[in-house]
């Protein structure tokens, strides 16, 4: 439902669209040798260009106000310099490279991971890159469904990680755990995340073997980093098909206070788009955000982010099994504050801390009966960083995870389900620089839960070797523990956790405006949670008994430099999975595993027109699902999964203010997605099991947007 944030992302794009400047300039060393193939560009866009053989470049853009010029050559430490691009028309520049002996040479360890900042070489998806995919419709989660080794799984919306499930892959923000990262989700009906991406200047997304900073999470970590200090006021306004949403933003000189806040609700939208499911409370909710930034002393940063949710809807749902409709109205609320403080201590220390909270609370009216879940959790981390010399880094840290979880039924009678658990965890890393073409990390985490009585200590190691200039190979393996879902501990709090591990082997190719990423991954699981039937009341009903395996490949190629303004990139998976868990019979593919998964996204600014335009393609092979009518388990299969998503911006004034025009369409083409079935528990009077198809809640999607810069 928090859909449009998109358009505030996309003022970046506005900025400057009236008049361009033309840059000109030549790159060199110390020596005056010239750098032939050095990339230079600006930070947060697109525009840039390559030095030719004489070591000169030239492009434009569009960009306006003070920005941030890089310029990169392998060998040589990256050069930044602040430009003003208020200036001057046409701006010429010598740029002088230092050589470097250990920096930009060396090796990363980065197998398993995508990350999105600029921070690190291993650059895939940024904010823009979130706001600008149409598929997405500016939500995180969306845009890493583009990414290889995610499901295209269209009837929930969460991310779900190369076979495992949803709760799999864990949120955080600024390294803290946000225990409820999506907003509430009717059934058969997908959810989103609760956060824009113009809040984030990267997020890291690893889809396995991930560094032991980071727990309680089987299959893949997505950590989401806040912007930095503002650096000048700056208002905004949007009028949606779903509502309204403001913005401003004050600076002063060490710190910057930013404010956000929507209305939305879908009442219109849901006339526009023709609807499939029967809305007998149209979904509506209310949403804010704050963030604060403050400088501490030379080199420390104190962010405060804090962000709260009021929504509600009601649905007129086929329950097939009962064979009737049942009213669902669905009022939810979170609130969610984090606050961390960053700083170096001396020149070999570094401390990263941090305090978060989270408190949420869904409440579902049946007809006549109720359920209302309360999910509160406190964490508290530190961790700190000691650099011993320029090969040798050491990392270690813990947190402590306060959770408290209650749930009340009124159902044929009043029922209450609580539990608490306070998990302690401790954390050390080392990475060890061998050379400049190879480099180690060596890890280890311990976990202890006070409800399930019990620690795990598991290992993690990751390997890199530089192949070429422009590549390395990569080798990961980890051990991951992860506590049984709450559905599953408010019965049965003998439970211990489940467990998978995972190798992980990356070839990748990167250079600034290219990547080329292939990485095979096996995953096996135990300790996966069984029960005899769905909702079992009795804890013998648990154990962990189950077990299960995936492997794969994916693959993943991205271009921003072949094509004038255009930026593009695909994304194929191959996966093999089975499972035997939760009352499996016996060992099958998961019923939201599909075994060919591929997208496309293209995205091109076309400037005689000022009109920037995305469009995405999604194919994912058929799904398989159980149907009683036939013999055997997860006997049957659905349709492949296709989709195409377009969006056009177009760049205007309005009242001498910058602004934008904003059309999306998802499902352009219509296709008749069906995502699996449900089936009645008992047969009708010719002995047939009733069933009805999960389809999204709307055949075509159709969306439109003004948002004006103040």
């Amino acid at each position: 439902m928090k859909t449009f944030y998109l358009l505030l992302s996309l003022q970046l794009i506005i900025s400057g669209a009236i008049a361009q400047v033309k840059f000109t300039g030549r790159v060199t060393d110390q020596k005056k040798i010239t750098l032939s193939g050095a990339n230079i560009f600006f930070q947060n866009s697109y525009d840039g260009a390559t030095a030719d053989s004489l070591g000169n470049f030239r492009f434009k853009t569009n960009l306006k106000g003070k920005q941030t010029l890089k310029a990169t050559f392998i060998g040589y430490k990256p050069l930044l310099k602040q430009v003003n691009m208020d200036s001057a028309k046409t701006i010429t520049l010598d740029l002088v490279l230092q050589e470097s002996n250990d920096q930009i040479d060396e090796v990363v360890i980065n197998a398993g991971s995508f990350e999105a900042s600029d921070e690190k070489k291993a650059v895939i998806l940024r904010m823009m890159d979130v706001a600008t995919t149409p598929s997405a419709q500016g939500d995180i989660f969306g845009a890493l469904c583009t990414l290889p080794g995610v499901e295209k799984v269209g009837e929930d919306g969460r991310v779900f990680v190369r076979g495992g499930e949803s709760y799999e892959t864990k949120a955080f923000l600024d390294g803290m755990n946000v225990s409820s990262p999506y907003l509430s989700k009717m059934p058969d009906l997908p959810t989103r995340g609760r956060f824009s991406p113009l809040l984030f200047s990267g997020t890291l997304f690893s889809t396995g073997a991930y560094s032991a900073e980071y727990g309680q999470a089987l299959s893949g970590i997505v950590d989401m980093k806040t912007n930095s200090i503002e650096t000048e006021d700056k208002s905004s306004v949007s009028i949606m098909t779903v509502g309204v949403m403001g913005s401003t933003t004050k600076c002063w000189k060490r710190a910057s206070l930013s404010l956000m806040g929507d209305y939305v609700t879908t009442g219109l939208s849901n006339l526009i788009n023709k609807q499939q499911v029967e809305w007998i409370k149209n979904p509506s909710g209310i949403d804010g955000t704050l963030m604060y930034r403050q400088k501490a002393g030379k080199t420390g940063m104190f962010k405060v982010f804090g962000t709260f949710n009021n929504s509600g809807s009601g649905l007129n749902y086929m329950n097939t099994q009962s064979g009737v409709f049942q009213n669902i109205i669905l009022n939810s609320s979170d609130v969610y504050l984090n606050n961390t403080y960053n700083s170096m201590l001396g020149e070999k220390w570094m401390i990263k801390s941090g305090l978060a909270i989270n408190y949420d609370l869904q409440k579902f009216d049946l007809d006549k009966d109720q359920i209302a879940t309360t999910n509160q959790t406190v964490q508290a981390k530190v961790g700190l960083n000691r650099f011993l010399n320029e090969q040798t880094e050491l990392k270690f840290g813990a947190d402590w995870v306060h959770s408290s979880y209650e749930q009340k039924i009124r159902m044929g009678g009043d029922y209450r389900l609580p539990f608490t658990n306070n998990q302690l965890s401790a954390f050390a890393e080392m990475e060890y620089k061998l050379s400049k073409k190879f480099a180690t990390r060596l890890g280890v985490r311990a976990e202890n839960s006070s409800l399930l009585n019990g620690t795990t200590l598991v290992p993690r190691f990751s390997g890199a070797y530089k192949t070429g200039d422009h590549s390395q190979l990569s080798l990961a393996y980890g051990q991951f523990y992860q506590n049984p879902e709450d559905d599953y501990l408010k019965f049965a709090p003998q439970l211990k956790p489940e467990k998978a591990n995972h190798t992980v082997m990356t070839w990748q190719y990167l250079t600034d405006l290219k990547t080329f990423r292939v990485e095979g991954y096996l995953k096996k699981y135990t300790d996966l949670v069984k029960y005899i039937k769905p909702l079992a009341t009795d804890p013998l009903d648990y154990s962990n008994t189950g077990s299960g395996h995936a492997e794969g490949i994916d693959f993943f190629w991205r271009d921003k430099e072949t094509f004038k303004q255009t930026d593009y990139w695909i994304s194929y998976s191959w996966i093999n999975a089975r499972r035997n868990y939760k009352d499996f019979p016996t060992a099958a593919v998961p019923t939201f595993v599909s075994e060919h998964n591929f997208s496309l996204v293209y995205k091109r600014f076309f400037e005689s027109v000022r009109t920037f335009a995305s469009v995405t393609f999604s194919f994912a092979s058929n799904r398989p699902y159980h149907d009683p009518n036939l013999q055997g388990f997860m006997n049957s299969r659905t349709q492949p999964y296709n989709d195409i998503s377009l969006s056009l911006t177009y760049l205007m004034e309005i009242l001498g203010k910058p602004s934008v025009l904003h059309l999306m369409v998802n499902n352009l083409a219509g296709f008749d997605n069906i995502y699996g079935y449900n089936f009645s528990n008992t047969p009708n009077a010719a002995g047939h099991y009733d069933s009805t198809p999960i389809k999204s809640p709307y055949v075509r999607q159709i969306m439109l947007l003004i948002s004006i810069q103040l």
